[in-house]
């Protein structure tokens, strides 16, 4: 199999290539084929309305999808490794319930004035610091290493504790304001611009690198904190580094576009099944089919009940499901 991956990942990235090129050609605005070469190209007789909604929304908003994609995969990649558990996602560690509650909080408490400042993707990223900071605070044990159980079983009690709150802030909250934050629960990339493509860039490529770069280390923590230890792996700081790694993209993944769920659980588990365990071919792997995924939901959300928009969780969730049960059966099958 990883023979053939130079292959396969760069069918990956054809694909991702053409869900890009789809995301910007269409959308609900009716363009013709010779509009959109105009436009993109840049000729002086391309209608300048037209020339915004591509330039100024379809084309940042496909970029910062993908980009979100690429980040949940890897974030979600480096989890299930990290954890060794291939139940784990980015948002095991409390992330995705603490970045709900503080941003319900701010659409329904807070006034507007003062969401217009700070906004809602600064408090949502402050959320899920804070819940990253409570399960790693819960996990740690003077004198010993961290335990991925302990890890896991603490990210669950914050997660609990966090949606209560988020359940709470939405019954006692104004009906017109809940729906707002109800609709960002759900996930939807309609709000994002040219201004978020520079920090989901950077923190992908800064965790993505070093990822490749210490490929060779995730792949012995497969074998058991013991023996990656015995080959020289200093396995407590590789895995305070992925959950660094893990709250910074996922962080940022959700201040910009909400709860996006199921891409950093499913997509890692395809790639492996495509290129292998190996995480110099499995990095980039699901980072592409992330990417390619996340981009293709994203223009099936805004075409399905034009101009409605549908929220990304509603697409994702029902996508998800069958292949999340075809890799059951693949578990179970070699177990």
């Amino acid at each position: 199999m990883t023979a053939r991956a130079p292959l396969l990942f760069g069918l990956s990235l054809a694909l991702l290539g053409l869900v890009m090129v789809a995301g910007v050609l269409w959308g609900t605005a009716e363009i013709t084929w010779g509009e959109r070469l105009a436009i993109l190209t840049r000729a002086d007789d391309a209608p300048r309305g037209l020339s915004m909604i591509v330039w100024e929304w379809r084309i940042p908003r496909v970029l910062a999808v993908a980009l979100i994609g690429a980040g949940l995969a890897l974030a979600g990649a480096l989890m299930q490794t990290a954890l060794r558990n291939p139940l784990a996602d980015p948002y095991l560690m409390g992330l995705s319930s603490g970045a709900s509650a503080a941003a319900v909080a701010g659409i329904i408490w807070l006034p507007s004035g003062i969401t217009d400042v700070v906004g809602i993707p600064v408090l949502a990223f402050l959320g899920a610091g804070a819940a990253f900071t409570m399960t790693l605070g819960l996990s740690m044990q003077r004198g010993r290493s961290l335990d991925p159980l302990v890890v896991i079983l603490a990210g669950v009690a914050v997660s609990l504790m966090f949606q209560s709150l988020t359940a709470f802030f939405l019954y006692l909250g104004d009906p017109q304001a809940t729906r707002s934050a109800l609709g960002w629960l759900m996930g939807s990339a309609s709000g994002t611009g040219w201004n978020d493509i520079p920090m989901l860039l950077g923190a992908l490529t800064l965790v993505g690198v070093l990822a490749l770069w210490r490929a060779g280390d995730l792949d012995a923590t497969l074998l058991g904190d013991e023996r990656a230890e015995a080959l020289g792996v200093p396995v407590e700081t590789l895995r305070y580094s992925i959950f660094f790694g893990t709250v910074l993209l996922t962080g940022l993944a959700v201040a910009v576009a909400g709860i996006v769920g199921f891409i950093g659980l499913i997509l890692p588990h395809m790639a492996r099944l495509i290129v292998g365990a190996r995480h110099r071919v499995l990095i980039p792997m699901a980072m592409s089919l992330g990417a390619a995924v996340l981009v293709a939901v994203d223009l099936l959300c805004r075409l399905l009940l034009a101009p409605e928009e549908l929220p990304l969780g509603v697409l994702l969730a029902l996508f998800a499901a069958p292949p999340f049960i075809l890799i059951l059966r693949g578990m179970r099958r070699h177990a």
